[in-house]
């Protein structure tokens, strides 16, 4: 259902603008907001609450269904929520190269999203979401692939797309 990250540019569009900045006119045709439905904080900052997720159009339905399977498995529990991690949310729509690369980010793309990086950080190899299998599940019924069985795992990384 998803692009192989090589068709990412075909599939979504170039987010590139002008000078290697991202490009606003692509921005305002291709990316739109997700509600989260509990209470979420970014990651960095407990402080800033976070109520929407920017991503692109093509993947927001899907992960509007993520989160909302999330949040039934949960109970609807915000303390179930905190356990799990998906609360802390680091990220998604991030014009940026992937990180040791000068191709984009599934992240530039609108196509990825980053939870719990504090207990799923990228080179952990027992990383937090590994215990959790609600939210697994969750993404993996929209076909989102999991960083967690990369090479290099980054198991704070769900992407609307395919590295194979």
């Amino acid at each position: 259902m998803w692009p192989l990250e090589s068709q990412c540019r075909a599939f979504y569009g170039d987010p590139t603008g002008k000078d290697g900045q991202p490009d606003p006119r692509w921005e305002s045709l291709n990316l739109t907001t997700v509600s989260v439905p509990w209470l979420a904080v970014a990651s960095w900052d407990a402080t800033i609450r976070i109520t929407k997720v920017r991503v692109h159009v093509k993947c927001a339905n899907s992960l509007a269904r993520v989160f909302a399977a999330i949040w039934d498995a949960s109970g609807r529990d915000q303390k179930k929520i905190e356990e799990w991690g998906v609360h802390k949310i680091g990220g998604g729509y991030n014009y940026r190269p992937k990180r040791g690369s000068r191709g984009l980010s599934m992240h530039a793309y609108g196509c990825a999203i980053d939870l719990d990086p504090d207990r799923n950080g990228m080179g952990n190899r027992d990383p937090h979401f590994a215990k959790v299998p609600e939210v697994r599940w969750a993404f993996e019924a929209e076909g989102w692939e999991h960083g967690i069985g990369w090479s290099t795992p980054d198991a704070m990384h769900w992407e609307a797309a395919r590295t194979s």
